[in-house]
């Protein structure tokens, strides 16, 4: 049996003092980079510290605006939203670097990242909404291969293990206008380079309803919100992920934290909002290392070895701090290696 592989969903909350805005201003501009880059950096190097082995580059950022804003900007492109690839560059990637570069000088290993895109069909709903514009469809889907390139530029000291197409609509939206066919088409057109590059990718769905229609493209890893919905897990059937030799990347920690703290009030009677110190209770009573390994056995009895990569449900930018957030993802890290441990000792 192969190791689960941890890795995380990208996004983190703001450290304090630091606003959402304040991030996208200094990254659009460009005159704050000291402050910028090391903030980023810092919360890179913390997410290798509590163990996630293949980590995301710190997202700070609206994830489609990172994107369209600069797709939208009539100086990056030869035509309306078409890129000029040169252009189409990812600033979190170019700021990562220096941190695999110390990585590998203090462990003799290279660095593996996974680098998360805006996926053509979240591009396009924000973009034009539920018109169905095949043309501008295909050309979104165009760029997002350019970002996936200038991504490989840019990795001089680290290797990209995985590229993940966020495509949370996919399966959930019913303003989507496009058949299977375009969708099937768009995907390709944005996962086939990263994939002749030797990189897995990734759909991040939340929910696995349209499964089968990405085991038609190039894309070979997909991954939903399984810990806060184990229900997906019937929807899935192993010999289809078989035969399209295609994997998963299972949500073994929950993510929806609205729904955590209801919880801890009602479990304790009382309003967290409130009464902060029990908010830890998230981490040390609901989302522990063994749950995140119990979810992963669970799944596993279903799925086997098509289960490759495991992590929390979705990003982390909604959570009430950076502590919190980066406890989640260490109780998930000892669940993934306790999980391994075990497997691998059964398999001795």
């Amino acid at each position: 049996m192969q190791d689960i592989t941890f890795i995380d969903g990208g996004s983190l909350p703001m450290p304090e003092g630091i606003t959402r805005k304040w991030v996208e201003t200094a990254a659009e501009n460009r005159d704050e980079d000291e402050k910028l880059f090391s903030m980023v950096r810092e919360a890179f190097r913390r997410k290798i510290d509590v163990g996630v082995h293949v980590p995301t580059y710190p997202q700070f950022r609206d994830m489609i605006g990172q994107f369209l804003n600069i797709i939208k900007d009539e100086k990056n492109c030869y035509e309306p939203y078409v890129l000029k690839e040169e252009n189409a560059k990812i600033l979190e990637l170019e700021i990562i670097d220096e941190v695999a570069k110390q990585y590998r000088e203090e462990t003799g290993k290279t660095l593996e990242v996974r680098v998360c895109i805006a996926g053509p069909t979240d591009l396009y709903l924000q973009a034009f909404g539920a018109t169905g514009y095949v043309d501008a469809y295909h050309i979104l889907a165009l760029d997002i291969e350019d970002f996936i390139k200038q991504a490989f530029v840019a990795a001089k000291n680290f290797k990209i293990k995985v590229i993940a197409l966020d495509e949370p609509s996919l399966g959930i939206n019913d303003r989507i206008q496009f058949s299977d066919a375009n969708i099937i088409s768009a995907l390709t057109v944005a996962s086939t380079y990263a994939r002749k590059q030797g990189a897995d990718v990734e759909i991040h769905l939340h929910s696995p309803l349209k499964y089968k229609l990405v085991c038609e493209t190039p894309i070979n890893v997909i991954g939903f919100e399984y810990a806060a919905t184990p229900s997906y897990l019937s929807l899935l059937d192993k010999k289809v992920l078989e035969d399209s030799n295609t994997y998963i990347r299972l949500g073994v920690s929950r993510t929806d934290i609205s729904s955590l703290i209801g919880i801890i009030n009602e479990n304790y009677g009382v309003n967290v909002w409130k009464e902060k110190e029990y908010m830890q209770k998230i981490v040390t009573d609901l989302e522990t290392p063994n749950v995140v390994k119990k979810r992963l056995e669970t799944a596993y009895s279903v799925l086997g070895d098509r289960i490759k990569y495991a992590s929390p449900d979705c990003g982390l930018a909604f959570w009430p701090d950076q502590e919190l957030a980066f406890k989640l993802l260490e109780n998930t890290a000892k669940g993934i290696n306790e999980f391994n441990a075990e497997k691998k000792k059964q398999g001795e």
